[in-house]
């Protein structure tokens, strides 16, 4: 599970979420009374809910959470999140890739993603290539 997908559950759920701890951290599962639970940022299978407040949940509370928490600990942590993305800029013309989802070919165009046309890439898809690209500028997609 996605650390992006976690947290929207969480919130799903009723439940605020946050980060505590610098050197080991950790998620921070709270109610409106407090904290529930703690989930390793880290670690595969870190998790705490030995917290009054958890124990107060009903049990369709807990399992609902607990379900979640473990689902979420169980992921491998390089499963956990989206893998970086680049655009690909030629130096010439400043134009960027973009790949023909239907018919998988290439073209030159603008930066923006639309749904039949991708213009962000992962370091696999850019190693996957069977073109020439060495040349080509690779900008780090950070939005």
């Amino acid at each position: 599970m996605k650390t992006v997908e976690f947290k929207q559950k969480v919130e799903a759920l009723g439940y605020s979420i946050g980060v505590t701890g610098a050197s080991e951290p950790c998620f921070c599962i709270n109610n409106r009374r407090g904290t529930l639970a703690f989930v390793e940022v880290n670690k595969v299978v870190g998790i705490d809910t030995t917290f009054g407040r958890f124990e107060q949940l009903s049990d369709a509370e807990k399992q609902s959470l607990a379900e979640l928490l473990f689902e979420y600990a169980a992921t491998p942590l390089d499963e956990r999140e989206e893998p970086k993305k680049w655009r690909i800029k030629c130096p010439i013309t400043g134009l960027y890739l973009n790949k023909d989802r239907d018919r998988d070919k290439y073209t030159w165009s603008s930066s923006r993603e639309v749904l039949s046309y991708q213009t962000q890439f992962t370091r696999a898809e850019i190693e996957a290539f069977t073109f020439e690209h060495a040349h080509l500028i690779e900008e780090e997609v950070t939005e």
